[in-house]
């Protein structure tokens, strides 16, 4: 690819930490803030959305700033693999950012200064993981994400938030860790991080011929991104950080946090090792077998979970999995599907999360156990719920599906276990997500089916054990699996309860129910025309030039 330079992927980049100046500067001028917030957003996504044709076109867009460290430079490219991340973080913080005034004002949401400011500077730290030209730059961003993002999942300051924040930053630290170290490594063995599409050819001779040092540093690298990536068993501080905001969840599931680890994993098997050597050193079949099994046990355990955010999590665990396992089986296909997978995972699962949201803004019911009829008061919101389920599902004409058709054909070409373990995962995520639409819509309070998944002695509803309390306006406050005082969790941060029965809920912001609905047309519109979204087209241009040709 020939080289076009330019200031636009430094700019994207500084635009986001830019923005938090404003958010401090306009602290008492709420509606300049939100103004200032989602116009910013919006400029953001159109940079980095100026840089499809040329990359498309075969360029790669380079900010070259100098020397970062030794003969390490500081600077930054827009590559397909790297402006796949990119268009996801923009774009999905763009329809975020809209959301987000609906919800705080909603909510009534404390220390939005604060909030604002963690969430550009989380947003500007993924777009430096995406544009980084080279392994050192990424880990420098991927470590500043955690800064971003610790004071979100600890934003109500509880106890259990405080936990949840200790446990996630426990784990960072030590992927964060192995991360450096094997970036050192690869620099002691290459004389360079830079990012090459098929491996460092400095690197390969090392790697093909067994060396003890290349195994330390692609194992260690791989380790330190997949606790970012929550593959088993190092998923555990994922769900915990659900006691965050809901405009928090979504960042952490679909925008930045955990697709920033998948996104490591992507770029060190094709462009820093390269796909040949990793296979060479048989590392690609452990990682396929840890992707396969989270994928089937987060499914499992989605099955289980009550609370509608905790289910939704541990669908993400599974789901980063499908990226995961679409790298490490190495076939052309494989990898252009995985690739594809964290835009439509991210589209479809930021929609469920803004659901989830408005539900619990407008009626303070966030269990499966609770939705009941929830369907008939709240149409637009359930329905878009139901868009986005059968994306994450896998059902033809959804955007989900386009992905999961290239990871079954490419997973074919490896072995038969493959395509079975996507089709499982399909009919488990059925099973999981079924569940809340037929209650939404087909059940009502006094004729709710109980379900036996939940339900069961080894069920996840833990209301047998922990009887609700009652909050002044009449309705239990139940927990998020532990929280029992208010400001727990967000459901203890909005209005009175919602009943109204039209389209757009009086006293919903059209603002929470516009950017979920925009969300639901996108996942329809990437299933029925995937051909015009260039998100394919630079999936196949990175397994082109990593792995080899890809059908057309």
């Amino acid at each position: 690819m020939s080289e076009l330079h330019s200031v636009r992927p430094l700019v994207a980049i500084l635009l986001a930490f830019g923005t938090i100046v404003f958010v401090v500067l306009f602290r008492r001028r709420k509606r300049l803030r939100h103004a200032v917030t989602v116009g910013a957003a919006v400029l953001t996504f159109g940079i980095v959305v100026s840089l499809v044709g040329p990359v498309r076109r075969g360029q790669t867009v380079t900010t070259d700033l100098g020397t970062f460290v030794t003969t390490i430079e500081l600077s930054f490219q827009a590559d397909p693999l790297g402006l796949i991340f990119a268009l996801t973080v923009s774009g999905l913080w763009a329809a975020t950012a809209i959301y987000n005034v609906g919800f705080v004002d909603s909510t009534g949401l404390l220390h939005q200064t604060r909030y604002l400011a963690a969430l550009w500077f989380s947003i500007g730290s993924g777009l430096g993981v995406a544009f980084a030209s080279n392994l050192l730059v990424l880990v420098f961003f991927y470590e500043l994400t955690t800064i971003g993002t610790y004071p979100l999942i600890t934003h109500y300051g509880t106890d259990r938030a405080r936990k949840a924040g200790i446990r996630y930053v426990w784990y960072i630290i030590g992927g964060g860790t192995l991360a450096v170290g094997g970036t050192v490594i690869v620099y002691a063995l290459a004389g360079t991080v830079s990012f090459v599409p098929g491996g460092i050819p400095e690197l390969a001779g090392e790697a093909t011929k067994g060396s003890v040092a290349a195994y330390a540093a692609i194992l260690s690298l791989l380790v330190g991104f997949a606790v970012k990536a929550a593959v088993i068993p190092f998923h555990a501080w994922l769900p915990m950080a659900m006691v965050a905001p809901t405009t928090v969840s979504g960042v952490l599931h679909a925008v930045v946090v955990v697709k920033s680890g998948v996104f490591g994993i992507a770029r060190t098997v094709l462009e820093v090792f390269g796909p040949d050597p990793t296979a060479a050193m048989g590392v690609a079949v452990p990682l396929a077998v840890a992707a396969g099994f989270t994928i089937i046990a987060g499914s499992v355990l989605a099955l289980k979970q009550d609370v509608l955010k905790r289910r939704l999590a541990y669908s993400t665990i599974a789901h980063l999995s499908y990226i995961v396992l679409g790298v490490a089986l190495l076939t052309p296909t494989a990898v252009a599907g995985g690739l594809v997978h964290i835009g439509t995972h991210g589209i479809a699962k930021l929609a469920l999360f803004f659901c989830v949201g408005v539900i619990t803004v407008e009626t303070g019911k966030k269990k499966v156990s609770e939705i009941a009829g929830l369907g008939r008061e709240y149409p637009v919101t359930m329905g878009v719920f139901a868009l986005g389920s059968c994306s994450l599902a896998g059902l033809p004409l959804f955007a989900g599906f386009v992905s999961k058709w290239y990871l079954l054909i490419g997973g074919a070409e490896v072995h038969w276990v493959v395509p079975l373990v996507f089709v499982l995962s399909g009919a488990l995520n059925v099973a999981y997500f079924w569940p809340i639409v037929s209650t939404a819509f087909f059940e009502t309070s006094t004729n709710a089916e109980t379900k036996p998944v939940i339900n069961g002695p080894l069920g996840g509803d833990m209301s047998r054990d922990t009887p609700p309390r009652r909050e002044s306006h009449g309705r239990p406050a139940e927990s998020d699996g532990g929280a029992t005082r208010a400001g727990d969790t967000e459901d203890d941060h909005h209005g009175s309860v919602g009943t109204n029965s039209s389209l757009f809920p009086d006293d919903s912001s059209p603002l929470l129910v516009g950017s979920l609905v925009v969300l639901g047309v996108f996942v329809l519109a990437v299933g029925v025309f995937p051909g015009e979204v260039a998100l394919f087209d630079l999936a196949r241009q990175v397994a082109e030039a990593s792995v080899g040709e890809t059908f057309s």
